[in-house]
């Protein structure tokens, strides 16, 4: 967008400074005035309004820019701005129609005539309307083809541009925008702010024998992507954005001391001397690079072809080789893949336990904010939170139940629960604290040999008595599906059954000869009848989403034990819902290869007893029995 250079400027301080007649060559005026009135009509040249409650009630167009930089001044009659239009502060305009540069509003206002905008427009998260439809930002890109091209970029240098030709010069101090460069030795002597983003891209088949000049750019707030490009910048001091460098780059930041993440990739190499910190991430995977006075990377450092000797601080440290750092005091994430490393200085770290760290010493250690207890490690005394993994899903902690399969870096911030509330949830399954220790506890749990778990048992075992069984209503109306999960391998399936009216859908009965024996080993035959129950549940009861009719249901089957005529309940697969016998039996699965060898089932419950004619090597696939199969391989039930 072109915008003339306006050499002669007016500034105006009272209403005596304000010219008696209209200008022939353009100027830019400067009021700083306030409440003045001003009759003009047209105005050749700039406006910019510091001085508020100026009143210009004839002014109708403005042939260059208009800055609003005062409050409630009024331009009543104002249509059309020709070049570029700021507004900082409310203003009365109710009949401009017409911007045909660059836009920008900071503050909500509501334009009642505008019509068009021939440039960019920024918002800066105002609520900017025009004629009762919100306004968003645009930016046009201007392309640059040849040094001709270059004297319409806006003077202010609020623009994006797209370099396409070679040996362009662009000659602003300052650049606000978005910037992209194809063509070879394209240069910015000048230029020393940069607002915006920069990629820089070789597009040449023989790659970049040709370099970009930034001679004097000091700062840079946005990110910097160069592909397959040379380039230096020897004043740049800080990047407040990321650096990112594609394959077959090089470049030097010989004075930068201060960037956002910084990404290498393969093929590249890069220079940073002065680097002291990385507020981001840090991964070099293209030559080995010497961090020489690197102090902190805020995000994840990955020490792979880097070496940062003097590195005091780290967000997570993912080691590649092994390496040592003699300053290193802090990991303020985690750290992995530390095989052998002699942590010196290490002091605190803020997730440790998830990896075994393979040998390493951290001789200096005073602090883990979250530890998940390791047996080898003996750093729960250092720790201020210990965790416990039961389960793949299960992690515990003094006062804190999680239900979660992720890693453990992730887990301490997930939803977690009361250490009554496990309680509640275990005495759905359980009848006493003993009956947990013997029947769970002792038989499911990994044994943690420290004196920081046996306080947990002490707890569980102290609330026992004082915390009520968990209400199904309350598992049902969780929105934690993690929870209820859980909670279900806990209820029991008549439980669940009973409690969403199941419905039944097959019954059968079935005569038997079972073997009873007496304490004596001697072997009765008795004839019972054993009857089956099949059932069905709707998934969406259970709180399990499905998009398939065929999996709308759930499918159980009912059977009762001979000895004590309670009811047993079994999930069965819907593919066996078929009747009730065929659920059954497919709930004894073996291998293919193993059947026709086996003697005899002895069930008890869930335990099946398989006793065979000979030994057999399992081979192929596992699967359910026949109802045939398994009604006359069925010598004893309990």
């Amino acid at each position: 967008m072109h915008t003339t250079d306006f050499t002669k400027r007016l500034k105006i301080f009272t209403a005596d400074d304000l010219p008696a007649a209209v200008f022939d060559e353009p100027v830019t005026v400067e009021i700083y005035a306030k409440n003045i009135t001003w009759e003009i009509e047209e105005l050749n040249g700039n406006l910019l309004l510091r001085g508020e409650e100026c009143h210009f009630p004839n002014l109708t167009k403005i042939s260059g820019s208009l800055s609003v930089d005062a409050a409630n001044c009024s331009l009543p009659s104002l249509k059309t701005v020709e070049e570029n239009f700021t507004l900082h502060c409310p203003a009365h305009l109710d009949q401009l129609k017409t911007v045909r540069g660059f836009f920008k509003c900071i503050i909500d206002f509501d334009f009642k005539s505008l019509e068009t905008v021939g440039g960019s427009i920024s918002l800066k998260k105002s609520n900017v309307t025009a004629r009762n439809k919100r306004l968003v930002e645009t930016r046009i890109v201007i392309p640059v083809k040849e040094q001709y091209d270059v004297k319409f970029l806006p003077q202010e240098g609020i623009f994006n541009i797209d370099i396409f030709g070679s040996d362009i010069i662009i000659p602003h101090n300052e650049i606000r925008g978005k910037i992209n460069v194809y063509g070879k030795n394209v240069s910015f002597p000048y230029l020393e702010f940069l607002q915006g983003q920069i990629s820089i891209e070789c597009r040449d088949r023989n790659g970049h024998h040709f370099t970009h000049d930034f001679p004097v750019l000091k700062m840079i707030t946005g990110h910097l992507k160069l592909d397959n490009t040379k380039v230096s910048f020897p004043e740049l001091q800080e990047i407040k954005g990321n650096i990112q460098l594609g394959t077959g780059c090089y470049a030097d930041f010989p004075l930068l001391e201060n960037s956002g993440s910084i990404s290498v990739n393969y093929n590249s190499g890069t220079r940073f001397p002065m680097l002291k910190n990385v507020d981001g991430n840090l991964q070099n995977q293209g030559e080995t690079c010497h961090f020489i006075s690197l102090e902190k990377v805020k995000g994840t450092y990955k020490t792979y072809n880097t070496i940062a000797p003097r590195l005091q601080e780290a967000g997570n440290l993912e080691m590649h080789t092994s390496i040592e750092f003699e300053h290193l005091k802090r990991i303020n994430g985690k750290l992995t893949n530390a095989f052998r490393v002699n942590f010196k200085s290490l002091e605190y770290v803020n997730y440790y336990g998830d990896e075994k760290q393979n040998g390493s010493k951290l001789p200096a250690l005073k602090e883990i904010n979250f530890y998940l207890y390791q047996k080898e490690e003996h750093f729960e005394h250092l720790a201020k939170n210990i965790y416990f993994k039961v389960n793949d899903r299960m992690y515990l902690s003094k006062d804190k139940l999680i239900i979660s399969g992720m890693p453990f870096n992730y887990v301490v911030h997930h939803q977690n629960y009361s250490i009554r509330k496990l309680v509640a949830i275990l005495k759905l399954r359980h009848s006493s604290f003993q009956n947990f220790i013997t029947r769970e506890y002792e038989r499911q749990w990994p044994q943690f040999d420290t004196p920081f778990f046996t306080k947990i048992l002490e707890r569980i075992e102290k609330l026992w008595n004082a915390v009520e069984t968990l209400r199904l209503e309350e598992l049902f109306e969780s929105n934690d599906r993690n929870l209820r999960l859980f909670c279900f391998n806990y209820v029991g399936v008549g439980n669940l059954m009973n409690y969403l009216n199941a419905e039944k859908i097959n019954e059968e009965e079935i005569d038997l000869h079972y073997n009873e024996y007496d304490h004596n080993g001697n072997k009765t035959q008795i004839n019972k009848t054993n009857r089956y129950e099949l059932y069905k549940i709707e998934n969406r009861k259970l709180g399990i989403n499905t998009w398939r009719e065929a999996d709308k249901y759930s499918y159980a089957v009912k059977c009762w034990c001979p000895s004590t005529k309670k009811e047993h309940w079994l999930w069965v697969e819907q593919q066996y819902s078929g009747n009730a016998l065929i659920a059954i039996a497919s709930t004894f699965r073996i291998h293919e290869n193993i059947i026709p060898y086996i003697r005899c089932l002895k069930r008890q419950g869930d335990l099946l007893i398989c006793e065979l004619e000979k030994e057999v090597i399992p081979r192929g696939f596992p699967r359910a029995l026949t109802v045939q199969e398994y009604f006359n391989l069925l010598e004893v039930e309990t």
